[in-house]
């Protein structure tokens, strides 16, 4: 029976979830200290064998009196007593051969693990038994002479609660460590107990609870003395009877519910642990705190709406939703996704208005502070533009200046086009012609100067002179020795072939 309790409790331990703090199953459940006193008889037989001529014996024996009592508290240890006396009468025929008592005491620790309405209580300490023995039946009236037997008790109970009614098995095996026979010799020994209860309520009072007792049990012993004389002894008993059981108990906790909330990646469903996370129950937030597998839990919650609000830098916030129910654990799961950036990407394409040839190497400048250039498809990309319109200017050598406007979408890419208009070749213009005298139309050989050209030249003994220079205004001053000197406005066009000639007045 113990091997079995053992064994049963050592699995059901392995087999149990974890225990987190939301669950009530860490409470000790059952009393938390008890006393039990019954009353019953027993069916006794046995026998003995020993040098005279041996005798067995059979009956029913009254006035088996049991006082117990464990003590539990709120923990798992705890401790048990039992003390019980069994009345003990040999007659032959109505004659009552001898009689007696015998004292069975145990003192034990106990362990107590509940799961649901079960409990296993595994036990080990001290026993202490007396064993029937007799005289030596060579005489005519065979004298009860108890043997001692001091042992390790291994023993163990379990209950179910069964409504209002705990049934119970019990078994105990004493491991002997030192054995007296009936007249003090030493000896061996050997036995076992085996059997049940059922416990049912009669009133309570408060936390004390009042009940009812009905048991039956089966033990055995053996006792044997090896020195001569030699002798042999054996009993078996099926114990019965009924008494009272009084128990403290806490008051019953009341059920609650749980909730466990997860925050995650709504993309890579990856834990988000530092998000910050808010558990609104019946409207009233309360702040969680998530583990490292972005986890938050909460007991102790009656029957109520839940509403779990979880945010996170780069994250737009979400929310989940749920009922919390007495006696169970409500999931929720909040799935962040990212925010959509907040900045966009514009891609510039450079070309030649005329050809639509790519241009490489132009350089853009967006919103005059990010500057790019051109790759060898007349393509560039601009990244992290602000959203909202966008100004582009490019330039680049031999092409006039171009400017574009453009939209830029957050967290997209925006096409812009830019065609750049070659610059065309200018063509000099030229001028020429002659420098005379107002008196008959002598050639001068007279100097000419522009100086916004920073040209200066002297036309030739015939008073020729040519010279060329870009199109646009200029001022022309003539001047020869012995002649007034003449400042002349000139304007011409790139390309012109223009005839200027000067008249100079003698001085």
């Amino acid at each position: 029976m113990v091997s079995c309790v053992t064994l049963l409790t050592a699995q059901a331990a392995l087999a149990q979830p974890e225990v987190t703090a939301e669950s009530p199953t860490d409470d000790p459940v059952g009393e938390l200290w008890g006393l039990r006193l019954r009353y019953g008889a027993a069916l006794r037989s046995g026998s003995q064998a020993d040098t005279g001529p041996g005798m067995s014996y059979f009956g029913l024996t009254p006035n088996d009196l049991a006082l117990g009592a464990s003590i539990f508290g709120r923990g798992h240890v705890g401790g048990v007593l039992q003390l019980q006396r069994e009345g003990f009468g040999l007659y032959d025929q109505m004659n009552r051969v001898t009689a007696g008592a015998l004292l069975r005491f145990h003192a034990a620790a106990a362990a107590r693990w509940t799961f649901g309405p079960l409990r296993l209580e595994p036990q080990v300490g001290y026993a202490f038994h007396q064993l029937p023995t007799f005289t030596s039946t060579l005489t005519p009236s065979p004298v009860l002479t108890a043997g001692a037997r001091h042992a390790v008790l291994l023993a163990g109970r379990v209950a179910v609660d069964a409504g209002p009614v705990t049934i119970e098995a019990r078994g105990e095996v004493p491991i002997a460590l030192a054995t007296m026979g009936g007249d003090s010799r030493p000896a061996r020994s050997s036995g076992f107990a085996v059997g049940g209860a059922v416990r049912f309520p009669l009133f309570s009072q408060g936390t004390l609870n009042f009940g009812g007792v009905v048991d039956g049990y089966f033990l055995r012993d053996t006792l044997s003395v090896a020195a001569d004389p030699a002798l042999e002894a054996s009993q078996q008993v099926i114990r019965f009877g009924g008494g009272l059981d009084f128990q403290w108990r806490e008051e019953p906790r009341k059920p609650y519910a749980s909730v466990l909330v997860r925050v995650i990646d709504a993309d890579t469903r990856g834990p988000l642990p530092a998000a910050a996370l808010t558990l609104e129950i019946d409207g009233r937030a309360q702040p969680l705190t998530l583990d490292g597998e972005g986890r938050g839990r909460l007991s102790d919650l009656g029957n109520s709406t839940l509403v779990a609000k979880a945010s996170l830098g780069g994250y737009v916030p979400g929310q989940q939703e749920g009922t919390a129910r007495v006696g169970s654990q409500t999931v929720l799961e909040v799935l962040l996704k990212k925010e959509a950036p907040h900045v966009g990407t514009l891609s510039v394409t450079v070309a030649e208005k005329e050809t639509q040839t790519p241009l490489p190497g132009a350089v853009v400048v967006v919103n005059g502070a990010q500057t790019v250039t051109t790759d060898a498809q007349g393509q560039a990309l601009v990244k992290d533009v602000k959203p909202g319109p966008a100004s582009l200017s490019v330039t680049l050598d031999g092409y006039q200046p171009g400017e574009e406007a453009a939209s830029v979408a957050a967290g997209r890419t925006s096409d812009v086009k830019v065609a750049l208009l070659p610059v065309k070749k200018r063509v000099p213009a030229t001028i020429t012609g002659l420098v005379r005298s107002t008196k008959g139309g002598k050639p001068i050989a007279a100097d000419l100067a522009i100086p916004q050209a920073k040209i200066r030249t002297k036309a030739t003994a015939q008073g020729a002179f040519a010279f060329r220079l870009e199109g646009g205004t200029y001022t022309v001053t003539i001047s020869a020795p012995g002649y007034v000197t003449q400042i002349k406005n000139v304007t011409v066009k790139d390309g012109d072939q223009a005839i200027f000639n000067v008249d100079l007045h003698p001085k």
